[in-house]
């Protein structure tokens, strides 16, 4: 039984795509579905060797001498699920309903980011009634993790320059410009020692979470800064000494919950004293963006090996010292962040310790700058970096024809003018304006909140305004 709309094409093809798992590096199924939808349909299809999709579908009658329009989305969500989901993201399809006009997935992220955008691309392709120039249909991979899809896409096959990017989380508004970014990887070899002193957990959970890009300037807590930053207290007063610390999940999330378990000298209850003292002054700070924050520590059985002191305090310096967060805005966009970091996963096992950062800017010297923090800072505590998932910005351009035909479009159809954004999130139209230079390029989208979190969820009257507009704008162009 369908849980949305089947008349609705984008609906169904929306849902379909929810029942297929396809997280990050996870995409084979999926682009596998999309090359036989276009098959079944008898468009021409292209699969890369990165999982890629592209889709021809030929100008309708009376728009062959129109110029082509490529149409745009990622195929890979985020895999966030709730504390207590037994959600395997690797073979479960999502568990999605419908409350008060949203979808929402039971535990987890939706994948309307970007699911629905493909939905659109594939009612488009659906529809033989539609008109609209030829069409570059372009389905990439990875977008969430390193963007690898967009840049194996070959310029070659695609004769389009005009884009319409569908990787947008708001309607009525279109993005100009977008960051670049790339990680930051710290790694360390450990020491482990035999432990034969007590041992504690330390939980930090309730966190919001959210996008790395869209949502750092909400100034939400980083479980990994707070879980280091409680760390950083109990080592000022006692001897800490790791056997785990663990938080977070995707590089460009934030994180919402961190764990941590180590060995320690002194009374537990002066421990705890220190934690909670500590705790009260985070959830003051925090009480307005994460007000379900939750600090605790437990005793638990001792551990037979941990980190030897120095290595545990270098991890510990780390993270408290690392920027994350907001670090600069624009001084003429009001709100727009202009540069920001993430401490996004840190892992810590029996072999080594890594720790990975996401850092955006707006111009490539906020990167490099922050870059170069980094490698000081790592430098200083012993640490190897390593540097990785680098995209370019895509920089805004004052004259779009494609632009004004949108904004012509929007205003016809609703009244109101067309909001234009430039973004702090890193978008794929920085890395397909690099391969193709001359490509003028909107964005286009549907109201949905709280992506990469399990609270993700799809506004489905917008998901159908949006859809009904493209329609129209596609017939414009």
């Amino acid at each position: 039984m369908s849980i949305l709309d089947e008349k609705k094409p984008h609906q169904r093809f929306f849902e379909a795509l929810t029942k297929i798992p396809h997280g990050s590096e996870n995409e084979q199924a999926i682009s596998d579905f999309l090359v036989e939808f276009a098959k079944t349909r008898k468009r021409k299809v292209i699969q890369d060797a990165a999982n890629n999709v592209i889709v021809y579908k030929e100008a309708s009658r009376g728009y062959e001498d129109h110029p082509a329009v490529m149409l745009q989305a990622h195929i890979d969500m985020v895999n966030e699920k709730s504390s207590d989901s037994t959600h395997n993201f690797e073979t479960d399809p999502l568990d999605i309903y419908v409350e008060d006009g949203f979808v929402k997935a039971r535990g987890t992220t939706l994948g309307a980011d970007d699911g629905a955008g493909a939905a659109y691309i594939m009612a488009v392709l659906d529809d033989d009634t539609l008109m609209h120039p030829r069409i570059n249909a372009v389905f990439t991979t990875g977008e969430e993790s390193t963007m690898n899809g967009a840049f194996q896409i070959d310029p070659k096959l695609l004769d389009a320059r005009r884009l319409i990017n569908l990787d947008c989380i708001d309607e009525g508004i279109s993005t100009t410009a977008s960051s670049g970014g790339m990680d930051v990887l710290f790694h360390r070899k450990l020491n482990w020692i035999n432990n034969n002193q007590n041992c504690c957990q330390l939980c930090v959970s309730g966190l919001y979470g959210g996008h790395s890009g869209g949502d750092i300037h909400l100034e939400r807590g980083n479980a990994l800064k707070i879980i280091a930053r409680v760390l950083h207290v109990l080592q000022k007063q006692n001897t800490i000494m790791l056997s785990s610390l663990s938080g977070g999940f995707k590089v460009n999330a934030i994180p919402h919950t961190a764990e941590a378990v180590f060995a320690y000298d002194g009374d537990f209850s002066h421990l705890s004293s220190i934690v909670k003292e500590t705790a009260a002054a985070i959830q003051k700070e925090l009480a307005y963006s994460d007000r379900e924050l939750q600090i605790e520590i437990r005793q638990i059985e001792p551990v037979k090996e941990v980190v030897d002191q120095n290595d545990s305090e270098a991890i510990v310096k780390l993270l408290y010292l690392h920027p994350t967060g907001l670090r600069h805005k624009s001084e003429h966009m009001d709100g727009l962040t202009v540069a920001s970091e993430n401490i996004g996963v840190v892992t810590l096992d029996r072999m080594h310790f890594e720790a990975a950062v996401s850092m955006r800017g707006a111009l490539d010297s906020y990167v490099k700058d922050m870059q170069d923090e980094s490698h000081t800072l790592g430098a200083l505590l012993g640490f190897e970096c390593e540097d990785a998932n680098w995209y370019p910005c895509w920089e805004y351009v004052e004259n779009s024809a494609l632009r004004s035909i949108m904004k012509e479009v929007y205003h016809d159809m609703y009244g109101t003018d067309l909001i234009l954004e430039a973004v702090h999130g890193g978008l794929e139209c920085g890395i397909l304006k690099d391969k193709l230079p001359d490509l003028d390029i909107v964005t286009l989208g549907m109201d949905m909140y709280d992506v990469h979190t399990p609270m993700e969820k799809l506004d489905l009257a917008s998901f159908d305004r949006s859809y009904h507009f493209l329609c129209e704008f596609l017939s414009k162009l």
